[in-house]
């Protein structure tokens, strides 16, 4: 299978893209301490713009999308993502005050 997208090396393009999300990422740390935008927004876009540095990496340098039996490949690394984010999503919307019932032993110091 080859290793190119649109003709170009897939490796060069994912590096790329991995360059670009990191200037904005960045960015978005040097807006939000000038204060241009608010705290939320950063989290926001650090999250997002992580997720797609994620699958961007899983899928190239793992060699999920190289792969013939690519699709059981991803859905096999992609199975594990889903229930934690499920699990999180559940959990926090059960117990919002969780983080603050937390057991001595669990919390960091001087917390």
């Amino acid at each position: 299978m080859s290793h190119t997208i649109f003709g170009k090396d897939v490796y060069n393009l994912n590096f790329g893209m991995l360059m670009v999300l990191t200037a904005v990422e960045v960015g978005a740390v040097a807006a939000s301490v000038q204060e241009l935008i608010t705290t939320q927004m950063v989290i926001f876009v650090l999250v997002s713009i992580g997720v797609v540095k994620f699958l961007g990496i899983a899928g190239v340098f793992m060699h999920l999308r190289m792969q013939d039996d690519s699709n059981i490949l991803t859905l096999t690394a992609l199975f594990p993502a889903g229930f934690i984010i499920l699990m999180v999503i559940f959990i926090g919307l059960t117990s919002p005050g969780s983080p603050d019932a937390l057991p001595a032993w669990c919390r960091p110091p001087g917390y």
